[in-house]
């Protein structure tokens, strides 16, 4: 059985799960990307190395559709049942979600379910690329009703 703990001591006891100095490297790239949008991100990606200078930074439709051709039939359809069962999966947790609100003294509390406008997913590739990370990430997303979903990963060609 747990023991007991105060609010008070749990909070004394949560630590960071990055350290500050990661937050200082990373703070004034989000903020690059944020002011000056497409070209702080290709400028950070190709110092980093994912894009070559004057590299693609996203697949259009087209490029994404020739992937899907391209494909073997049998990955294919494995990655498309698998879809379906987490398709399956998110609709019937987003169904079990519902509003709540609760009369107490001086007022009322509850909480209710709404969709993010979008979402980020990323997608770990490189050498070890793991498509299930799209998979739950991408389809949970758009189960919960997001409208527009980005994935981002790594260059492919290193």
């Amino acid at each position: 059985m747990l023991s007991r703990r105060s609010v008070a001591e749990l909070v004394s006891r949560r630590t960071a799960t990055l350290p500050a100095e990661a937050f200082a490297v990373a703070a004034p790239i989000v903020e690059a990307v944020r002011t000056r949008g497409e070209a702080a991100l290709r400028e950070y990606a190709e110092r980093f190395g994912d894009v070559p200078a004057g590299g693609q930074l996203f697949l259009d439709r087209a490029a994404l559709a020739r992937a899907l051709v391209g494909l073997a039939a049998a990955d294919r359809a494995r990655l498309e049942r698998v879809a379906e069962r987490i398709r399956t999966f998110a609709e019937a947790q987003k169904r079990a979600l519902n509003a709540v609100t609760v009369t107490v003294p001086g007022g009322a509390a509850g909480h209710w379910i709404a969709p993010l406008e979008r979402a980020g997913c990323y997608a770990p590739g490189g050498r070890y690329p793991l498509p299930s990370s799209v998979l739950m990430t991408a389809v949970t997303a758009r189960a919960a009703g997001v409208k527009q979903i980005w994935v981002a990963s790594p260059s492919l060609e290193r």
